[in-house]
């Protein structure tokens, strides 16, 4: 009796030191959402993946210091060890002392607690030292347990320079390649998210090889047949426009195709047609693309925004370099646009006209920018210094790589690539989220859609592995630089 007494009080005071005010915790609630997709529809919500245990967690703001555990699948490393409800205090020996932000906000931005902290102790784990040894600190009803899980150790350590000459980066890209082979449609789609198609196309592209080739000419073949020189009033075609303009303009540099390059001039003639010309509200908007605002005929948004319009960009730089006539007014229109929302750190605002401050939120944009401005074959000595300062203001201000407005998916893609234009940057980011990787990372080679700040669940509806494991692919890939949205050289003559 005086034991279970003592017993209960340690336990308390270990809740008591976990629990803390817990404001900057997001408190909008997402782990009631669900999705069809298997396996992810068997865990019953949209939890937090904790790497390749099998386990799934969610964070409270009553207790920013642990990591609950809300469900574990058959047949992996945490079955039979970790059970629902166990509250997760601690990893190999190092408890839990940081509470977990998730919050918005320049003061909140970051993951450091048990998300980082459990991504660390999984790198950590699957390393010599410990041989697939992973140990949490785990408070169960009344009692306090270690316990042990083994992990398997085929991936091992990223390196230091990874992706770049690292075994863990390549057997990841293989599992992944293979995985988005077999999800590819019969008509070349992957999904009915434009982003989620354009990322697993160019993902293999850059290093799938000749056994991707026959998916990616599919692909490039539905890119093709789901996109013309046709404005319509219905839906929100300007996201694909770009990002499927990206993808046939890298194939068409890859391998050159009469055909394709016919079909890059007709998304051209969309292009030119889709841009703002004119201001369309208090001096805003020339210059951009982005939803048909409402008070226009048909309208079905809020008019340009920089993310769609650094996408265009991209598109156009690289028909450029294909041989397709751009009009250089629009062009310098568009950075206009974006340079309008552009801070003095270098960060890019959701449109233009936001710009002036030293503040930064998610970096997709950003990326976006410093691809579109890198690659851009003409202007150089004003287009590459504003790559370069976009690719900075990332590897300075890395912390909400996880996170973007509307798709952290589509954002994560962008911001990677973006930070790769200077590679000092791409290195701060990438050394910054080994954690990031290890957490979303599945016992079957996949990776999986975490919740985030935004909280925005389009991706994880559709399909939370696929899409995340598409948007690693691509982000990995960059280990190649095979595209020029990835920093290959353009051919000779070229730039």
């Amino acid at each position: 009796m005086r034991q279970s007494i003592v017993l209960w009080c340690v336990t308390a005071a270990v809740l008591a030191a976990m629990a803390a005010p817990a404001e900057a915790l997001r408190k909008r609630a997402t782990y009631g959402i669900q999705t069809k997709a298997q396996p992810d529809a068997q865990a019953g919500g949209w939890f937090i993946n904790l790497g390749i245990t099998g386990a799934r967690g969610k964070l409270v703001p009553e207790a920013p210091r642990v990591m609950e555990v809300a469900y574990v699948f058959p047949d992996t490393a945490a079955h039979g060890k970790l059970k629902v409800g166990d509250k997760i205090v601690g990893a190999n020996g190092k408890a839990f002392t940081t509470p977990h932000k998730f919050g918005y906000g320049v003061t909140f931005f970051g993951y450091e607690g048990p998300m980082m902290d459990i991504g660390n102790a999984l790198e950590a784990s699957q390393g010599p030292a410990l041989k697939g040894k992973l140990t949490f600190d785990v408070v169960r009803g009344e009692q306090k347990k270690k316990i042990v899980l083994t992990l398997p150790t085929r991936y091992g350590q990223f390196s230091k320079t990874y992706p770049f000459n690292c075994k863990k980066t390549d057997l990841i890209l293989k599992e992944l390649y293979a995985y988005l082979l077999r999800r590819q449609r019969e008509d070349g789609s992957w999904s009915g998210r434009p982003h989620i198609n354009a990322f697993a196309a160019l993902a293999l592209l850059a290093g799938g090889g000749e056994g991707a080739a026959p998916a990616v000419r599919k692909a490039m073949g539905y890119f093709a047949k789901t996109t013309n020189d046709r404005i319509s009033y219905g839906g929100l075609d300007c996201w694909k426009y770009g990002l499927y303009g990206v993808c046939l303009a890298e194939f068409h540099l890859a391998k050159p195709n009469k055909h394709v390059l016919r079909e890059l001039e007709e998304i051209n003639r969309w292009l030119v047609k889709a841009q703002f010309d004119t201001h369309y509200r208090r001096g805003q908007g020339m210059g951009g693309w982005g939803h048909r605002p409402k008070d226009r005929p048909g309208g079905n948004g809020y008019g340009p925004i920089n993310i769609i319009t650094a996408q265009a960009m991209v598109a156009w730089a690289l028909m450029a370099e294909c041989g397709v006539e751009i009009d250089r007014k629009r062009f310098d229109l568009a950075h206009q646009f974006i340079a309008k929302g552009t801070n003095n750190i270098g960060y890019v605002w959701y449109k233009d006209g936001n710009g002036g401050n030293n503040k930064y939120a998610d970096m997709g944009r950003t990326g976006a920018s410093a691809v579109a401005h890198a690659v851009c074959p003409f202007n150089t000595t004003t287009y590459r210094p504003f790559a370069l300062r976009n690719a900075k203001c990332i590897g300075t201000n890395y912390k909400t790589f996880p996170d973007t407005h509307g798709s952290p998916l589509l954002g994560m893609g962008w911001t990677a690539l973006g930070a790769a234009v200077d590679p000092p940057s791409f290195r701060n980011l990438m050394d910054q989220h080994v954690w990031m990787f290890n957490l979303a990372h599945c016992p079957d080679g996949t990776f999986y859609y975490q919740p985030n700040r935004d909280n925005n669940p389009q991706d994880y509806g559709s399909d939370p592995r696929l899409s995340a494991s598409a948007a690693t692919a691509l982000i990995l890939a960059i280990k190649y630089k095979t595209l020029r949205i990835m920093g290959a050289k353009p051919a000779p003559g070229k730039d």
